[in-house]
Protein backbone atom coordinates (compact mmCIF):
# COMPACT_ATOMS: atom_id res chain seq x y z
CA UNK A 1 0.00 0.00 0.00
CA UNK A 2 1.57 3.26 -1.41
CA UNK A 3 1.88 6.55 1.07
CA UNK A 4 -0.87 8.53 0.60
CA UNK A 5 0.34 12.43 -0.04
CA UNK A 6 -1.84 15.38 1.72
CA UNK A 7 -4.13 17.11 -0.34
CA UNK A 8 -2.07 20.54 0.14
CA UNK A 9 -3.92 23.48 -1.89
CA UNK A 10 -0.96 26.15 -3.14
CA UNK A 11 -1.29 29.59 -3.04
CA UNK A 12 -0.12 31.48 -5.71
CA UNK A 13 0.62 35.34 -4.44
CA UNK A 14 -0.72 37.95 -6.92
CA UNK A 15 -0.22 41.43 -6.93
CA UNK A 16 -3.09 43.39 -5.33
CA UNK A 17 -4.82 45.92 -7.61
CA UNK A 18 -4.64 49.39 -6.25
CA UNK A 19 -7.66 50.74 -4.45
CA UNK A 20 -7.14 54.06 -5.71
CA UNK A 21 -6.81 55.09 -9.78
CA UNK A 22 -3.59 57.02 -10.52
CA UNK A 23 -4.33 60.98 -10.94
CA UNK A 24 -3.33 60.45 -14.61
CA UNK A 25 -0.84 58.78 -17.05
CA UNK A 26 1.74 60.67 -18.58
CA UNK A 27 0.52 62.16 -21.61
CA UNK A 28 3.46 61.57 -23.66
CA UNK A 29 3.67 57.69 -23.29
CA UNK A 30 0.46 57.19 -26.46
CA UNK A 31 -0.80 58.87 -29.09
CA UNK A 32 -4.30 59.88 -27.91
CA UNK A 33 -1.84 60.99 -24.22
CA UNK A 34 -4.49 59.16 -22.26
CA UNK A 35 -6.78 55.96 -21.18
CA UNK A 36 -9.93 58.30 -21.49
CA UNK A 37 -12.06 60.19 -23.99
CA UNK A 38 -14.53 62.67 -23.80
CA UNK A 39 -16.01 64.05 -20.06
CA UNK A 40 -14.56 60.87 -18.27
CA UNK A 41 -10.93 62.77 -19.34
CA UNK A 42 -11.33 65.28 -16.28
CA UNK A 43 -12.27 62.71 -13.32
CA UNK A 44 -8.93 60.92 -14.72
CA UNK A 45 -7.13 64.55 -13.22
CA UNK A 46 -7.20 66.45 -10.22
CA UNK A 47 -9.71 69.04 -9.72
CA UNK A 48 -7.03 71.47 -8.87
CA UNK A 49 -4.39 70.66 -11.33
CA UNK A 50 -7.05 71.61 -14.23
CA UNK A 51 -7.91 74.98 -12.27
CA UNK A 52 -4.75 75.77 -12.25
CA UNK A 53 -4.91 74.94 -16.14
CA UNK A 54 -7.34 78.03 -15.93
CA UNK A 55 -4.13 80.39 -14.61
CA UNK A 56 -6.23 81.93 -11.09
CA UNK A 57 -3.78 84.03 -11.07
CA UNK A 58 -4.43 85.73 -14.55
CA UNK A 59 -8.38 86.30 -14.58
CA UNK A 60 -7.75 90.00 -12.52
CA UNK A 61 -7.02 91.10 -15.98
CA UNK A 62 -10.64 90.14 -17.10
CA UNK A 63 -11.88 93.41 -15.01
CA UNK A 64 -10.80 95.50 -17.91
CA UNK A 65 -14.15 95.11 -18.45
CA UNK A 66 -15.49 97.15 -15.95
CA UNK A 67 -13.28 100.34 -17.25
CA UNK A 68 -16.09 101.49 -19.62
CA UNK A 69 -19.01 100.98 -17.06
CA UNK A 70 -17.07 103.07 -14.37
CA UNK A 71 -16.40 105.89 -16.88
CA UNK A 72 -20.11 105.62 -18.15
CA UNK A 73 -21.48 105.85 -14.64
CA UNK A 74 -20.14 109.72 -14.47
CA UNK A 75 -21.30 110.78 -17.68
CA UNK A 76 -24.67 112.59 -17.20
CA UNK A 77 -25.67 110.95 -20.97
CA UNK A 78 -25.44 107.03 -19.74
CA UNK A 79 -25.90 107.06 -16.14
CA UNK A 80 -29.47 105.95 -16.96
CA UNK A 81 -28.34 103.36 -18.58
CA UNK A 82 -26.68 101.58 -15.83
CA UNK A 83 -28.95 103.05 -13.01
CA UNK A 84 -32.14 102.49 -15.34
CA UNK A 85 -31.78 98.45 -13.46
CA UNK A 86 -29.08 98.26 -11.78
CA UNK A 87 -29.24 94.53 -10.34
CA UNK A 88 -29.50 93.51 -14.03
CA UNK A 89 -26.55 95.34 -14.74
CA UNK A 90 -24.38 94.12 -12.11
CA UNK A 91 -25.17 90.54 -13.32
CA UNK A 92 -24.53 91.02 -16.87
CA UNK A 93 -21.36 92.30 -16.45
CA UNK A 94 -20.75 89.27 -13.76
CA UNK A 95 -21.80 86.69 -16.60
CA UNK A 96 -18.93 88.64 -19.32
CA UNK A 97 -16.35 88.80 -17.23
CA UNK A 98 -17.32 84.87 -16.52
CA UNK A 99 -17.17 84.69 -20.23
CA UNK A 100 -13.71 86.27 -20.79
CA UNK A 101 -12.25 84.25 -17.74
CA UNK A 102 -13.37 80.39 -19.28
CA UNK A 103 -12.54 82.25 -23.04
CA UNK A 104 -8.71 82.92 -21.63
CA UNK A 105 -8.79 80.28 -19.60
CA UNK A 106 -9.13 77.57 -22.75
CA UNK A 107 -6.81 79.52 -24.47
CA UNK A 108 -4.23 79.56 -22.15
CA UNK A 109 -4.73 75.69 -21.85
CA UNK A 110 -4.14 75.59 -25.75
CA UNK A 111 -0.55 76.82 -25.22
CA UNK A 112 0.11 75.06 -22.36
CA UNK A 113 -0.46 72.37 -24.89
CA UNK A 114 1.50 73.51 -27.83
CA UNK A 115 3.94 74.52 -25.77
CA UNK A 116 4.46 71.43 -23.30
CA UNK A 117 8.28 70.34 -24.66
CA UNK A 118 9.51 73.96 -24.28
CA UNK A 119 7.62 74.86 -20.44
CA UNK A 120 9.46 71.53 -19.73
CA UNK A 121 12.85 73.21 -19.49
CA UNK A 122 11.64 76.99 -18.35
CA UNK A 123 12.38 78.15 -14.94
CA UNK A 124 9.03 79.19 -14.25
CA UNK A 125 6.71 77.20 -17.03
CA UNK A 126 8.18 73.80 -15.80
CA UNK A 127 5.83 73.48 -13.34
CA UNK A 128 2.72 74.17 -14.72
CA UNK A 129 0.21 71.47 -14.51
CA UNK A 130 1.04 70.05 -18.12
CA UNK A 131 4.18 70.25 -18.25
CA UNK A 132 4.98 68.91 -14.92
CA UNK A 133 2.49 65.91 -16.48
CA UNK A 134 0.12 66.57 -13.43
CA UNK A 135 -3.01 66.45 -16.25
CA UNK A 136 -3.46 64.62 -19.05
CA UNK A 137 -3.55 65.88 -22.88
CA UNK A 138 -7.08 64.04 -22.91
CA UNK A 139 -8.42 66.10 -19.71
CA UNK A 140 -7.11 68.98 -21.07
CA UNK A 141 -8.58 68.78 -24.25
CA UNK A 142 -12.18 68.54 -22.59
CA UNK A 143 -11.22 71.49 -20.58
CA UNK A 144 -11.15 73.41 -23.09
CA UNK A 145 -14.44 72.28 -24.66
CA UNK A 146 -16.20 72.72 -21.30
CA UNK A 147 -14.69 76.08 -21.01
CA UNK A 148 -16.02 77.38 -24.51
CA UNK A 149 -19.09 75.82 -24.17
CA UNK A 150 -19.11 77.54 -20.63
CA UNK A 151 -18.38 80.86 -22.08
CA UNK A 152 -21.07 80.68 -25.02
CA UNK A 153 -23.98 79.49 -22.67
CA UNK A 154 -22.91 83.16 -20.75
CA UNK A 155 -22.48 85.16 -23.50
CA UNK A 156 -26.37 84.04 -24.83
CA UNK A 157 -28.11 83.57 -21.91
CA UNK A 158 -26.33 85.27 -19.28
CA UNK A 159 -25.50 88.73 -21.32
CA UNK A 160 -27.67 88.32 -24.47
CA UNK A 161 -26.15 90.85 -26.33
CA UNK A 162 -25.25 89.86 -29.95
CA UNK A 163 -22.35 92.70 -29.88
CA UNK A 164 -20.75 91.16 -26.91
CA UNK A 165 -21.08 87.54 -28.01
CA UNK A 166 -19.31 89.16 -31.70
CA UNK A 167 -16.68 90.56 -29.26
CA UNK A 168 -16.28 87.39 -27.58
CA UNK A 169 -16.06 85.34 -30.11
CA UNK A 170 -13.55 87.63 -32.20
CA UNK A 171 -11.02 87.42 -28.89
CA UNK A 172 -11.67 83.18 -29.22
CA UNK A 173 -10.87 83.47 -32.28
CA UNK A 174 -7.70 85.63 -31.41
CA UNK A 175 -6.31 83.13 -29.08
CA UNK A 176 -5.37 80.44 -31.59
CA UNK A 177 -4.16 82.65 -33.83
CA UNK A 178 -1.84 84.20 -31.66
CA UNK A 179 -0.41 80.79 -30.35
CA UNK A 180 0.29 78.83 -33.44
CA UNK A 181 0.89 81.68 -36.18
CA UNK A 182 1.16 85.65 -35.36
CA UNK A 183 3.52 85.29 -32.37
CA UNK A 184 6.38 83.40 -34.44
CA UNK A 185 6.89 87.07 -36.36
CA UNK A 186 8.85 89.19 -34.34
CA UNK A 187 7.19 92.21 -32.25
CA UNK A 188 3.58 90.88 -33.51
CA UNK A 189 2.55 88.89 -30.75
CA UNK A 190 2.94 91.56 -28.50
CA UNK A 191 0.20 93.82 -30.78
CA UNK A 192 -1.80 90.62 -30.54
CA UNK A 193 -1.85 90.40 -27.04
CA UNK A 194 -2.52 94.23 -26.81
CA UNK A 195 -5.65 93.98 -29.41
CA UNK A 196 -6.92 91.62 -26.54
CA UNK A 197 -7.01 93.69 -23.72
CA UNK A 198 -8.51 96.62 -26.23
CA UNK A 199 -11.09 93.70 -26.92
CA UNK A 200 -11.48 93.22 -22.96
CA UNK A 201 -12.39 96.79 -23.03
CA UNK A 202 -14.50 97.33 -25.47
CA UNK A 203 -16.54 93.95 -24.75
CA UNK A 204 -17.50 95.90 -20.96
CA UNK A 205 -19.07 98.53 -23.10
CA UNK A 206 -21.13 96.49 -25.27
CA UNK A 207 -22.41 93.72 -22.13
CA UNK A 208 -24.14 96.96 -20.94
CA UNK A 209 -25.12 98.98 -23.63
CA UNK A 210 -22.50 102.10 -23.12
CA UNK A 211 -20.50 104.25 -25.46
CA UNK A 212 -16.53 103.54 -25.21
CA UNK A 213 -14.28 106.20 -25.95
CA UNK A 214 -11.83 105.39 -28.85
CA UNK A 215 -9.41 107.46 -26.62
CA UNK A 216 -9.72 104.77 -24.20
CA UNK A 217 -9.60 102.16 -26.25
CA UNK A 218 -6.56 103.14 -27.49
CA UNK A 219 -4.87 104.02 -24.51
CA UNK A 220 -5.98 100.83 -22.81
CA UNK A 221 -3.90 99.05 -26.31
CA UNK A 222 -0.71 101.17 -26.00
CA UNK A 223 -0.60 100.19 -21.80
CA UNK A 224 -0.87 96.74 -22.56
CA UNK A 225 1.55 97.14 -25.06
CA UNK A 226 3.84 98.31 -22.86
CA UNK A 227 2.95 95.71 -20.10
CA UNK A 228 3.60 92.86 -22.94
CA UNK A 229 7.35 94.49 -24.23
CA UNK A 230 8.58 94.40 -20.87
CA UNK A 231 7.39 90.74 -20.06
CA UNK A 232 9.25 89.80 -23.26
CA UNK A 233 12.06 91.78 -22.13
CA UNK A 234 12.24 90.33 -19.31
CA UNK A 235 11.60 86.75 -20.49
CA UNK A 236 14.94 87.80 -23.08
CA UNK A 237 17.38 87.56 -20.11
CA UNK A 238 16.49 84.07 -18.94
CA UNK A 239 18.51 81.21 -19.64
CA UNK A 240 17.32 77.88 -20.73
CA UNK A 241 18.62 74.57 -20.40
CA UNK A 242 20.11 73.39 -23.72
CA UNK A 243 20.10 70.20 -23.32
CA UNK A 244 22.62 66.58 -23.66
CA UNK A 245 25.80 68.27 -21.99
CA UNK A 246 25.26 72.04 -23.36
CA UNK A 247 25.28 74.94 -21.40
CA UNK A 248 22.18 77.34 -20.87
CA UNK A 249 21.87 79.63 -23.53
CA UNK A 250 19.60 83.21 -23.60
CA UNK A 251 16.44 83.66 -24.78
CA UNK A 252 17.27 86.12 -27.20
CA UNK A 253 20.52 88.05 -28.52
CA UNK A 254 22.18 91.15 -27.46
CA UNK A 255 20.90 93.03 -29.91
CA UNK A 256 16.91 91.98 -29.75
CA UNK A 257 17.45 93.14 -25.89
CA UNK A 258 18.36 96.75 -27.15
CA UNK A 259 15.41 96.67 -29.83
CA UNK A 260 13.27 95.23 -26.48
CA UNK A 261 15.14 98.84 -24.63
CA UNK A 262 13.46 100.90 -27.17
CA UNK A 263 10.04 99.69 -27.64
CA UNK A 264 9.22 99.59 -23.63
CA UNK A 265 10.71 103.06 -24.10
CA UNK A 266 8.19 103.84 -27.18
CA UNK A 267 5.21 102.39 -25.68
CA UNK A 268 5.90 103.34 -22.53
CA UNK A 269 5.93 107.18 -23.40
CA UNK A 270 2.82 106.84 -25.91
CA UNK A 271 0.95 105.33 -22.88
CA UNK A 272 1.34 108.40 -20.91
CA UNK A 273 1.30 111.11 -24.14
CA UNK A 274 -2.24 108.92 -24.88
CA UNK A 275 -3.77 109.16 -21.59
CA UNK A 276 -2.95 113.29 -21.12
CA UNK A 277 -4.65 113.44 -24.37
CA UNK A 278 -7.70 112.06 -23.47
CA UNK A 279 -7.70 113.57 -20.22
CA UNK A 280 -8.14 117.23 -22.25
CA UNK A 281 -9.41 115.81 -25.59
CA UNK A 282 -12.93 118.06 -25.93
CA UNK A 283 -14.64 115.31 -26.30
CA UNK A 284 -14.14 114.05 -22.59
CA UNK A 285 -14.25 117.65 -21.40
CA UNK A 286 -17.75 118.08 -22.49
CA UNK A 287 -19.20 114.22 -21.65
CA UNK A 288 -18.36 114.84 -17.84
CA UNK A 289 -18.06 118.89 -17.78
CA UNK A 290 -14.51 118.97 -16.73
CA UNK A 291 -10.88 118.76 -17.53
CA UNK A 292 -9.66 118.25 -14.05
CA UNK A 293 -8.82 114.95 -15.12
CA UNK A 294 -5.23 116.07 -15.57
CA UNK A 295 -4.06 116.30 -12.43
CA UNK A 296 -4.41 112.28 -12.05
CA UNK A 297 -0.99 112.12 -15.03
CA UNK A 298 1.12 112.41 -12.36
CA UNK A 299 -0.42 108.98 -10.54
CA UNK A 300 0.14 107.36 -14.23
CA UNK A 301 3.15 108.36 -14.63
CA UNK A 302 4.19 107.27 -11.14
CA UNK A 303 2.79 103.76 -11.88
CA UNK A 304 4.71 103.37 -15.14
CA UNK A 305 8.09 104.45 -13.58
CA UNK A 306 7.00 101.80 -11.08
CA UNK A 307 6.61 99.13 -13.03
CA UNK A 308 9.64 99.79 -15.03
CA UNK A 309 11.82 99.76 -11.55
CA UNK A 310 10.65 96.53 -10.79
CA UNK A 311 10.47 94.78 -14.90
CA UNK A 312 14.13 96.20 -14.91
CA UNK A 313 15.66 96.50 -11.72
CA UNK A 314 13.90 93.17 -10.03
CA UNK A 315 13.77 91.37 -13.13
CA UNK A 316 10.38 90.40 -12.51
CA UNK A 317 8.91 91.84 -15.52
CA UNK A 318 8.06 88.35 -16.95
CA UNK A 319 5.10 87.65 -14.57
CA UNK A 320 3.21 90.81 -14.63
CA UNK A 321 0.45 89.62 -12.42
CA UNK A 322 2.70 89.17 -9.86
CA UNK A 323 3.38 92.92 -9.50
CA UNK A 324 0.23 94.06 -9.78
CA UNK A 325 -0.93 91.71 -7.33
CA UNK A 326 1.92 91.66 -4.92
CA UNK A 327 3.73 95.25 -4.76
CA UNK A 328 2.28 97.27 -2.02
CA UNK A 329 2.57 100.48 -4.15
CA UNK A 330 1.71 99.54 -7.31
CA UNK A 331 -1.74 98.21 -5.91
CA UNK A 332 -1.68 101.23 -3.73
CA UNK A 333 -1.31 103.59 -6.91
CA UNK A 334 -4.03 101.91 -8.83
CA UNK A 335 -6.61 102.70 -6.10
CA UNK A 336 -5.12 106.25 -5.73
CA UNK A 337 -5.75 106.48 -9.10
CA UNK A 338 -9.38 105.05 -9.38
CA UNK A 339 -10.06 107.27 -6.52
CA UNK A 340 -8.85 109.92 -7.76
CA UNK A 341 -10.83 109.72 -10.70
CA UNK A 342 -13.61 109.17 -9.01
CA UNK A 343 -13.71 112.24 -7.35
CA UNK A 344 -13.10 114.12 -10.15
CA UNK A 345 -15.52 112.84 -12.54
CA UNK A 346 -17.98 112.88 -9.31
CA UNK A 347 -17.68 116.42 -7.89
CA UNK A 348 -15.52 118.23 -10.41
CA UNK A 349 -17.74 120.52 -11.21
CA UNK A 350 -17.54 121.79 -7.98
CA UNK A 351 -13.76 122.70 -7.97
CA UNK A 352 -14.06 126.04 -9.05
Amino acid sequence: MGDTLPNVSRKVARPSRPSVRPVARAFAESADWSDHQGPEALYANHPLDLLKCLRPGQWCKNLLLLAAPFFAWFDPSQHGALTSDPMGTAVTLIAAVAAFILVSGAAYTVNDLRDYEKDRVHPFRRDRPIASRHVSGAGAGTLIVCCLAGAAALAWWGVGTAAFAAMLGAYALLQPLYTFVLRRVAGLGVFAVAAGFAMRAAAGALACGVRVSPWLLLGVFLLALFVAVCKQRAEAFLRVGGGKGRPPQPVATLAEQHWLDLQVALTGAAAVAVYALYTLAPETVARYGTERLIWTLPIVMFGVSRYLRIAFKDRDGSRPERIFRRDPVMLVTIVAWGLACAAILGWGKTFG
